[in-house]
């Protein structure tokens, strides 16, 4: 190497450390892959209150859970073919769903038609096969129990409660030492998530799943309306079908079903009609029971409020927090990449 050359080198050197002290940028900065740790800034402040803030709603709602209605359901069926004049008989079932005790009410239009239907068939007749017939209506109506969701909703409200306050330690912590490492960063993080995740699947217990297993348990079996003898179930070749849809007001289920009543058909005729459908406009066809009808649900205010402060100090606060940071790091981080260009 020349003495020019090398003359040239030194200068070179020169100016890129005087350049480096003049942005006080250190040669290597700390990134994702480093492990030293990362100075405390000022939008952690912002991340405790929120945390705070976080701790009171979700109290708020475990509170307004245990005092005030979860939801307002109505259930409305209604007989769409049947025999003996069944065809209209309808029933309205209105529940207002309590944490201890729900208050019931029904509506039944048509009871002496239901009535004279109840007394006209066979009351002890049912169907042979009952374990297949309680097979597919668990199939159809698998759900949880109500308590079991109420309770199921309760542990993961309190479960959220205590992730946003391991992440408030956590950043009091930070606060303390006056750095955050980077293992420390991404789980904070995690826990974010989790706790996001958690407060989401209570919407859904609330607004579909306990809906839902109302429904079900409503429903029942379908014996219990025929008052047969042997609480057997009696309707053969079975079908139900349901439209869903839903949104932060309420619920609304569609559906539609029916099947054969065994009690009114002909004895002689019976395990027939149990093993294949009678063929259309035969006597024992006459016995086909159709019903339609619709389970609505009122979503009450406090769980309104709630989701909408979830989407605000859930998703979007932390979200704009952690947006803030990438951008804080960038910043820093530019300086190098001129560096590098020139």
């Amino acid at each position: 190497m020349s003495q020019d050359e090398y003359d040239l080198g030194r200068i070179h050197s020169s100016e890129l450390r005087a350049r480096e002290t003049q942005l006080h940028v250190s040669p290597n900065p700390p990134g994702p892959s480093s492990q030293g740790p990362r100075r405390i800034v000022r939008w952690r402040i912002i991340a405790c209150i929120v945390l705070v803030v976080q701790l009171v709603v979700l109290q708020g709602l475990n509170t307004s859970l245990e005092d005030e209605s979860w939801f307002t359901g109505r259930l409305s069926a209604t007989v769409e073919e049947g025999p003996l004049s069944l065809e209209g008989v309808a029933v309205n079932i209105t529940i207002d769903m309590k944490e201890d005790q729900d208050d019931l009410s029904i509506e039944l239009f048509g009871p002496i038609r239901l009535s004279h239907w109840q007394s006209e068939r066979d009351s002890s007749a049912a169907l042979q096969n009952q374990e297949t017939y309680e097979e597919d209506w668990n199939e159809t109506f698998s759900s949880p129990t109500p308590d079991d969701i109420k309770s199921n909703t309760h542990q993961l409200i309190y479960g959220s409660m205590l992730l946003s306050a391991v992440l408030l330690v956590l950043i009091l912590i930070d606060f303390w030492k006056q750095h955050s490492g980077f293992w420390l960063t991404i789980g904070r993080r995690l826990l974010s998530f989790t706790s996001m995740t958690m407060v989401l699947t209570v919407f859904v217990m609330i607004l579909i799943l306990l809906p839902i297993s109302w429904f079900s348990t409503s429903a029942g079996d379908p014996e219990l309306y025929a008052e047969n003898d042997n609480s057997e179930a009696f309707l053969a070749h079975s079908d139900f079908e349901a439209e869903t849809s839903f949104g932060l007001d309420g619920f609304v289920l569609e559906f539609e079903g029916g099947g054969y009543d065994i009690g009114m058909v002909r004895p002689a005729n019976r395990t027939a009609v149990e093993a294949e459908p009678p063929a259309p406009g035969s006597v024992d066809a006459e016995s086909y029971i159709g019903v339609k009808g619709e389970v609505s649900t009122t979503t009450p205010e406090f769980v309104e409020s709630t989701i909408y402060y979830w989407m605000a100090l859930w998703v979007l606060v932390p979200f704009l927090l952690m947006l803030h940071q990438r951008i804080a790091i960038d910043s820093r981080l530019a300086p190098l990449k001129f560096l590098k260009q020139e």
